[in-house]
Formats: structure tokens, C-alpha cells, sequence
């Protein structure tokens, strides 16, 4: 959460993330309390423009829930439809299957999810994909997360192209674009890790290039 908390921006992010971590605190109390807990459907969509630290925080939040206890291991495994979509009949429910079984224990990340339903193609296998997903969250919802990650106009067509999707995501996420002071930020803190020390003005430089 330190390293969460660290990171530049994202202020929306973080307060969604502290409210889910009290949320599995608050779950915990009530069953060491004795009484009953529904499990949570964890499952998350981020939405966003590349480059705004979807990626960053997935990773993070594996290991915020391998430390919570919510994931037995908390590692991430990244994905893309090319991981999830056979090229011919018979391929990719099997393939899909063992990509969710890789994840088992922590996070799968899909980038750009929303390929999956977008082939002009009518031979195109990514909704078996989706459908054996659908199937394969709920079985392993105890120890998987899936975070499907793109932009928010096609992700939003993404859920809807399946009627088990939207219910399987309760949790969305967006991720706004950096200001240009927070990509400045980001830039001494990158130069100042490797060791660069910015030379004066080197910061005015850096801001008129952004304002192009």
C-alpha cells in the first residue's frame, strides 16, 4: 500500500483501492466474529489510455492481496487475445484454459480485452474465449482475479457483448490521463532512480515540450 500510495497521481485509484482493502479487513472481522461472509466477486475492469499505469497497479495489487491473504500467491500473468484466441476450431477453450490455470493464485491481466469481440470475422473464435472466461472466473473466483484493461468507449462494448460479462465485473476502474505536472514528477523521479541529476531549467524545457 506504501508503494500504492507513492505513486504519482492516480488519487481516484488509490481512494478505490483503500476501500477495497477495508472491505476485506472489515470481512475478516466479521468471520473471525462468527458471522457469515459472502465471498466478493473481485474481478475488475480498468479503463484508460495506455501509458496511465493500468499494468503498475495490477501488479501492486497482486501483492496487496497475496499480503491480505485474498491470493495465494499474488503473482500476475499478462495476456492478450493471441494468448486466449485459437488460430483453428478446437483451440481456444483449451488455450484459454490454460492461461487461467497459469494465474491460479494471483492476477490475470488482459490488455486490450475488447480485441475479443471485435473481428469482422464470423469464423472468429475470441467469444468462445470470452464464454469459457465467463465460466472459469466463476469456478476459481476463490483464488483469481481477472482485470481486463482498454480504452473506456470499447471496453464498455466489451461487456456488453457477452450477458455473463457486465455481472462477472462489478468493480470498474478509469484511469485519467497524467497532467502535465504529473508527467514532470514522474520524470525526476525516473532521472533521480538512475542516478541523473537535471540540469536548471531542464524542467521549463520539459513542460514547454509537453504544451506542444
Amino acid at each position: 500500500m506504501t508503494e500504492l500510495r507513492e505513486l504519482t497521481g492516480l488519487d481516484t485509484i488509490k481512494q478505490e483501492i483503500e476501500l477495497l482493502v477495508s472491505g476485506t479487513y472489515a470481512a475478516r472481522l466479521r468471520g473471525r466474529s462468527g458471522l457469515k461472509i459472502t465471498p466478493p466477486t473481485r474481478h475488475m475492469v480498468f479503463t484508460g489510455n495506455p501509458g496511465t499505469g493500468k499494468t503498475m497497479v495490477a501488479r501492486l495489487l497482486g501483492r496487496i492481496y497475496k499480503k491480505l491473504g485474498v491470493l495465494s500467491s499474488g503473482h500476475v500473468v499478462e495476456a492478450s487475445r493471441a494468448h486466449l484466441v485459437g488460430e483453428y476450431i478446437g483451440q481456444t477453450a483449451p488455450r484459454t484454459r490454460r492461461l487461467v490455470e497459469r494465474a491460479i493464485g494471483g492476477v490475470l491481466f488482459i490488455d486490450e480485452a475488447y480485441t475479443l469481440t471485435q473481428s469482422p470475422h464470423k469464423s472468429d473464435y475470441g467469444h468462445e474465449a470470452i464464454a469459457e472466461l465467463v465460466k472459469l472466473m466463476e469456478d476459481h473466483r476463490d483464488d483469481l482475479v481477472v482485470i481486463v484493461a482498454g480504452y473506456q468507449r470499447e471496453m464498455a462494448e466489451f461487456l456488453a457483448a457477452n450477458p455473463g460479462l457486465d455481472s462477472r465485473f462489478p468493480k470498474q476502474l478509469h484511469f485519467p490521463d497524467y497532467t502535465d505536472d504529473e508527467l514532470v514528477t514522474i520524470f525526476e523521479r525516473l532521472a533521480e532512480a538512475d542516478g541523473f541529476r537535471l540540469e536548471p531549467g531542464m524542467t521549463g524545457l520539459l513542460r514547454s515540450s509537453l504544451r506542444r
